[in-house]
């Protein structure tokens, strides 16, 4: 008789039920927030309980997405059969678990290439939010199924009208689904119901229609492209973190601090010494208080003497703001760069342009022309990644959205400096 784990939730979609029938390949397209990772996290458990001898891969751009799925895997088994998981030394670790059939669950991010995940032979490989995986990623892990006949299990939001992904969708050796969020808002009962249907309207005027329809609708769209194109991104995030600080360069910081609610801020750090500006320095932050944030920063430009460190001072960003204004070290040199303030007007015509296309066209500028070089790091590659655009069907204005922007965010305000530090004037000396 065939183990299957407690599922964890008081009912189950008729799309889920259809989803553990699929024995082979399949690519579940889906909405926001209809369940795909709680179906998921059972169909892998279930599927380990019962195939002795197996080793499936998830994998993704970065290392915390393959984990949560990971995680839900644990606690179904964890659950249901603790006594089919090792003990001792070989007992579930962070990101491999072993069960007493011999089967073997392992999570490893992708890179940029795929090379973090080459080096398996599989059974079965689980791309999680495969829209954000680098298409030179998908060519090197699926060799790795050539002599086990494994399957492929693709999972995420829709994305563009191309790519691997986009091809799989009219291949007949996978079972697709799309799971739209509107029609699995209906069949919620109140008052979920009525509370998922006004955030997703509320979502459809923030992200335009296009945009809206690959995140919740399951629909790609040839109107979103990325802002910053696979290939630029692979030829940018070309360095590792230097060895020693260089106190005699110019040093600038980029700050995005966590929103209310969010768990996550970014702080970025370039070496803008020369034409190339140089990342020196990459941090998540997480669940820091906004004195706890300023305390951070001023830790960082004591390490560094920072020449300018620019925040985005919108929202609690205004709390670090406002810290840094406070502090006699920082006051002069901290410059606040809010997404929704104004640029400049150039010319009588009266039109202007919000902020935060500024800041991104400016690093898409300077990453075309090679005057940037970022850290090679996935949580960096995602964020970029994830920067889609869109113009407005009605006002014809871009609209720039991100599902991971903390990163991106606190670079392109670091970036900013190669936009005004022409105008820094410094006095070196003077004649008397």
């Amino acid at each position: 008789m065939e183990k299957e784990v407690k599922w964890n939730l008081p009912t189950m979609d008729d799309w889920q039920k259809k989803v553990l029938e699929v024995k082979g390949n399949l690519i579940l397209m889906c909405g926001r927030q209809v369940g795909k990772s709680e179906i998921m996290g059972k169909k892998i458990a279930d599927f380990l309980l019962n195939n002795p001898k197996k080793k499936l891969l998830i994998c993704s751009g970065v290392e915390r997405q393959a984990s949560g799925l990971y995680q839900r895997v644990l606690r179904y088994i964890e659950a249901s059969f603790p006594q089919d998981l090792m003990k001792g030394k070989n007992k579930p670790l962070k990101t491999t678990m072993k069960l007493k059939n011999g089967s073997i669950l392992i999570t490893e991010p992708v890179g940029l290439d795929g090379s973090g995940a080459r080096q398996h032979t599989l059974d079965g490989v689980i791309f999680e939010e495969m829209q954000l995986i680098p298409e030179d990623a998908f060519g090197a892990i699926t060799p790795m199924l050539l002599t086990t006949n494994g399957f492929m299990w693709l999972l995420g939001t829709a994305w563009a009208t191309e790519g691997y992904v986009y091809e799989r969708l009219s291949d007949p050796d996978f079972a697709v689904f799309r799971i739209n969020s509107e029609e699995i808002a209906e069949q919620r009962p109140e008052p979920q119901k009525s509370a998922m249907k006004l955030f997703l309207e509320k979502e459809r005027q923030r992200l335009g229609e296009a945009v809206y329809a690959q995140e919740y609708l399951a629909i790609p769209s040839e109107k979103v492209r990325q802002v910053f194109p696979d290939s630029l991104i692979k030829k940018a995030l070309c360095l590792k973190r230097r060895s020693r600080i260089e106190l005699e360069h110019r040093h600038v910081c980029g700050v995005d601090p966590a929103g209310l609610g969010e768990d996550e801020g970014a702080i970025s750090i370039f070496d803008s010494e020369g034409d190339i500006m140089e990342q020196t320095e990459f941090i998540i932050t997480t669940k820091l208080l906004t004195t706890e944030t300023s305390d951070k920063i001023l830790s960082l430009h004591k390490m560094y003497d920072f020449k300018k460190i620019y925040v985005d001072d919108g929202g609690v960003g205004f709390g670090v703001f406002s810290e840094l204004l406070n502090n006699d070290e920082t006051k002069v040199i901290t410059e606040a760069l809010n997404n929704s303030q104004r640029s400049l007007i150039y010319n009588e015509s009266k039109k202007t342009r919000i902020l935060k296309e500024d800041l991104y066209i400016n690093l898409l500028r300077l990453m075309e022309r090679g005057m940037i070089k970022l850290l090679d790091d996935a949580e960096i590659r995602e964020s970029l990644k994830s920067v889609k655009f869109e113009y407005h069907k009605e006002t014809k204005k871009m609209l720039i959205t991100s599902t991971y922007n903390h990163p991106v965010e606190s670079i392109i305000r670091a970036a900013w400096d190669a936009e005004s530090k022409d105008l820094n004037l410094r006095i070196h000396s003077i004649r008397i």
